[in-house]
């Protein structure tokens, strides 16, 4: 009886084994494909290095950060602001376009617009000359991809003390945005301005949002489960957190302003894990 026993255990084991060794690349393909890859850039800023002379230094730059970023192959990118040093620079708006459309056209591009783009306080020929040549709402966007929410916004307005109105109404479609957001398995914000930089109590600076602002707009993202808020215009980096939430500030793939050298995010998430490695375009 013992050796019946002993058999019938071996053959199970065995047949657990030979199941487990089949079925393992499947789920192991199910796991692979729900991975998502983000290229977050930021800051080209075309004109920078040389006060608005040339672009010589940013072409290099970014044509190599763009041939990196096609090596990598990215679920999507988003390119969090400040194309540009001169936001009526045609010169340098074309350049940026003529670069970021040689990113591989399987991977989709996405804007949040810099106060180098729209000006520190934008009046509605800001907006339109923004939009004219970078489309029409590319100012802000909603998705889902895969079990994750991405939104990017406006953070120009917000820093403004000139575009209440236009600020109001982002607003209202960004909390329609969260809202519907609020199933995803990891909700991600981008935008160019940081909430802040180090700590949340900080001061006000140029590099930052307002107290007041940082308490509404973080009380917001808390309620609907954003997980973390990715922002440039610092050029150099920094990572903080609040309440959960993220605070990462990624440095310039153009001019640096720090000690980090040009370069770009990769923001990996895999299920409920969001890992993000800052690399520097060689």
């Amino acid at each position: 009886m013992k050796n019946k026993l002993t058999t019938s255990r071996s053959l199970i084991v065995c047949l657990i084994l030979f199941i487990g060794l089949f079925a393992y690349p499947c789920f192991n393909g199910i796991a692979q494909t729900s991975s998502i890859t983000i290229i977050q850039v930021t800051d080209p800023q075309f004109g920078f290095f040389d006060k608005n002379e040339n672009f010589e230094k940013e072409t290099v730059l970014y044509t190599k950060a763009v041939e990196q970023i096609n090596a990598i192959g990215p679920d999507f990118v988003v390119i969090t602001g400040d194309f540009v040093n001169n936001p009526r620079d045609m010169d340098q708006i074309s350049e940026f376009k003529r670069i970021t459309a040689q990113i591989n056209k399987d991977i989709p591009v996405y804007l949040s617009p810099g106060n180098h783009d729209l000006g520190e306080s934008p009046a509605k020929k800001d907006f339109l000359f923004y939009y004219s040549n970078y489309g029409s709402g590319k100012d802000r966007f909603s998705f889902r991809h895969k079990n994750a929410s991405f939104i990017g916004f406006n953070s120009v307005i917000i820093k403004s003390d000139k575009n209440e109105k236009e600020e109001k109404e982002q607003l209202r479609w960004l909390k329609r945005q969260l809202k519907k957001a609020r199933s995803s398995g990891t909700i991600v914000l981008f935008t160019h301005y940081p909430f802040f930089i180090s700590d949340f109590n900080e001061k006000e600076s140029y590099s930052n949002q307002t107290p007041a602002k940082r308490v509404s707009y973080f009380n917001l993202f808390e309620k609907y489960g954003a997980d973390a808020v990715f922002a440039g215009h610092l050029h150099n980096n920094s990572e903080a957190e609040h309440n959960g939430i993220l605070m990462i500030t990624t440095s310039a793939a153009g001019r640096p302003l720090g000690e980090a050298k040009p370069g770009f995010r990769v923001i990996t998430i895999h299920g409920d894990s969001l890992e993000t490695r800052y690399q520097t375009i060689e």
